[in-house]
């Protein structure tokens, strides 16, 4: 990134979910590739009960973000278990370059969490840097401050 643009000119969140996780698997929208050459995948976790556990990462996927989903052997997270507040309230931030996963063939990313037991809120938030910037924010922000 140039020094004389700004994170908030450079840097664009793409996605933005917040999530029940269980006993299921939850993701973010499918990424496109082509428009970003980084993404960041920042995953976050609130309050789980003792009984659960989380892991995911960052997948490749379709366009539709629900086909051909393989998780990336490089992008998954250990599994956190969650004993009282051991693993509550943590973050867990993955970078992905498209150049590496385009040569793979892949088009598509998307970010995943998997719970087990009654499980808890989560959030994964995309951020990405445009190929061809300035950044423009998605209507989900509401406000930049540069």
């Amino acid at each position: 990134m140039y020094p004389n643009v700004s994170l908030a000119e450079g840097l664009v969140v793409i996605s933005s979910a917040f999530k029940t996780v269980g006993n299921d698997t939850q993701a973010s929208a499918a990424v496109p590739l082509a428009s970003y050459d980084q993404l960041l995948f920042i995953f976050s976790t609130n309050d789980f009960a003792d009984t659960s556990s989380i892991n995911g990462g960052v997948a490749t996927c379709d366009s539709d973000g629900t086909s051909n989903v393989a998780l990336i052997t490089s992008k998954t997270i250990t599994e956190r278990s969650a004993h009282a507040t051991a693993n509550d309230g943590k973050q867990i931030v993955i970078g992905v370059k498209s150049a590496d996963l385009i040569a793979a063939g892949k088009s598509y990313v998307r970010g995943q969490l998997t719970g087990s037991g009654t499980g808890g809120v989560a959030t994964i938030t995309v951020l990405g840097t445009p190929k061809y910037g300035p950044a423009t924010q998605p209507a989900a922000v509401v406000q930049t401050i540069k």
